[in-house]
């Protein structure tokens, strides 16, 4: 009895709601509001429609400016646009010109996302230092980074359903770096001056203050020095040469000719060069970059109002026909070789590799500046390696992509990078870089530089440590050659870079120039012939016998 009174109740509601057209209308929000349409509902205008609905149509956005617009379906259909602002042309449209029928759906349409002042800040500020950026490999450079593409990616997809498409996706991870390993550098090998290699493993190593215990109190094979880790910069030439160095064989009529056998380019250190006054942090564990990068950094751009010690090095050294090849670190941590997969250039020391290359291709040209070499010292043994840095690696720390790690007490390694930005690696993003990505492995020859004072020079050098001035015993000994009629003697003990700079702080441009030529036509084998005037005679005896 009661099924049946249920049935006629419910037969009788769907006879009465038969004659009555119910539309959806969609709101800014998502909620959906039902409006009936009265029996002549073919002639209602759309206005009343969503006046019935609640829907307010002088509504104004941010701008003042009323722009209420709406779309005949369900949002994300294609469908034409209808204005229905003050003076919009659809307001009046009738409910059958719109094809409206029982359960048909009106989406009201978010207004445009304003535009934030803090938004245009930032953005203008993006461009100029985009625009102001010095790219080093161009052909790998990123107009825009990853974080500002993606947030600019989420503000375009914001108020649609269906959110970041395939496409928006595609064009976000086209914004980050492709980490791969690269195989060759610019220059196929390097050879390192011995002398400076090992009078900069000497200068790092620091004698302790403490009396050595009397008696059998130390152990056997203790030592009481210390390291302190140290930076300086390679001064050199690069040079072409066969890559087959092999011994020469046997030629006959059918030989090939040796013009024809490959070449290559490669850079000999002839002298390396400490910045003065440098200041190891955490009580020498970590090298004191900031007394080159300081100095180094803006070179190519306007010259300060005084010459730094860098630019007079530099200086010289175009002088003496070189220029900057490379940088020298030492370390001494033990976890750089503690197992088999070890590596002596961090993610610290590639990043600081990097900013002094991005300078030297300033100065030198993006041909001649990418031919930079990363050299590593272990500060206990003096082992060295030779590294070179990958292109991408280099561009990246022009965009800030590769952030400096902080230097702490603790002083943790960096060989695993935590990125701020993701990238590429073996097609997957990641965030987490491994140092060895970014290195290319340089063959290392050895050899005497032209200026590094010859075999012959003492282990700790001419010059003092910390400020570069002349040792008491380098004036005597230059002094005594200068009295010799044969000025030979006086052009050896001066193919020393460190000595040069020495006395170029001392005398005149003018003066420094022409002994910096005399000793670079002696250097290079033009010794008959090559003598120092008396007038540069005189000069030297003045300022090395205060």
């Amino acid at each position: 009895m009661r099924l049946s009174v249920l049935l006629l109740s419910i037969c009788a509601a769907c006879v009465s709601a038969a004659g009555t057209t119910i539309i959806r209308v969609r709101t800014v929000d998502g909620s959906v509001l039902r409006v009936p349409l009265p029996d002549d509902g073919s002639s209602s205008t759309i206005s009343s429609i969503l006046n019935t609905a609640g829907i307010d149509l002088n509504a104004a956005d941010s701008d003042g400016k009323g722009s209420l617009k709406c779309q005949v379906g369900p949002p994300g259909r294609q469908t034409d646009v209808l204005d229905l602002s003050p003076n919009g042309k659809d307001r009046d449209t009738t409910a059958e010109e719109l094809g409206l029928k029982h359960g048909s759906m009106i989406t009201i349409l978010p207004p445009p996302m304003p535009k934030k002042k803090e938004a245009q800040v930032t953005s203008t500020v993006e461009e100029d230092e985009n625009n102001n950026r010095f790219d080093p490999f161009p052909d790998l450079a990123k107009s825009i980074s990853f974080s500002a593409a993606n947030r600019r990616a989420r503000a375009l997809s914001r108020g649609v359903s269906r959110g970041m498409t395939y496409g928006d996706i595609s064009r976000v991870r086209s914004t980050m770096h492709t980490v791969e390993h690269q195989p060759t550098g610019a220059l196929n090998r390097v050879y390192v001056c011995q002398v400076g290699a090992a009078r900069f493993q000497n200068h790092c190593v620091v004698q302790s203050k403490k009396k050595k215990p009397k008696g059998n109190t130390t152990k056997k094979g203790q030592d009481l020095n210390t390291i302190e880790n140290r930076v300086a910069l390679l001064f050199g030439t690069i040079n072409k040469e066969r890559v087959d160095q092999s011994r020469k064989v046997a030629r006959t009529s059918l030989s090939t000719s040796r013009e024809d056998q490959k070449m290559c380019e490669v850079a000999k250190v002839h002298a390396i060069w400490e910045p003065p006054l440098q200041k190891p942090m955490i009580n020498g564990k970590h090298y004191d970059e900031g007394c080159l990068l300081s100095t180094y950094i803006g070179n190519a751009q306007d010259a300060p109002a005084k010459e730094t010690a860098t630019d007079r090095a530099i200086r010289v050294a175009g002088w003496l026909g070189l220029q900057p090849v490379g940088w020298i670190f030492s370390y001494a941590d033990e976890d750089r070789h503690e197992d088999g997969d070890a590596l002596p250039v961090h993610g610290r020391d590639a990043v600081v590799g990097a900013k002094l290359q991005i300078e030297t291709m300033k100065l030198k040209g993006r041909d001649e500046g990418r031919k930079f070499i990363t050299l590593t010292l272990d500060g206990r043994i003096g082992a060295a390696e030779a590294f070179q840095l990958s292109d991408v690696c280099v561009q990246m720390v022009a965009e800030n992509v590769l952030s400096p790690p902080i230097v702490d007490e603790k002083l943790q390694s960096t060989r695993f990078m935590t990125l701020k930005d993701p990238v590429v690696v073996s097609g997957e993003e990641t965030k987490r870089l491994d140092s060895v990505l970014l290195l290319v492995n340089t063959a290392m020859l050895s050899h005497v530089g032209l200026y590094s004072g010859g075999t012959n020079a003492p282990i700790g050098g001419n010059v003092k440590k910390t400020s570069g001035a002349l040792l008491g015993k380098t004036r005597k000994r230059i002094l005594a050659a200068l009295e010799k009629k044969d000025g030979s003697e006086a052009l050896s003990e001066l193919c020393d870079f460190d000595v040069l700079l020495a006395i170029d702080a001392l005398i005149g441009k003018e003066e420094s120039e022409k002994l910096c030529l005399l000793v670079r036509k002696y250097a290079r084998g033009q010794k008959k012939g090559t003598v120092i005037n008396e007038h540069l005679k005189l000069t030297l005896r003045s300022v090395l016998g205060e």
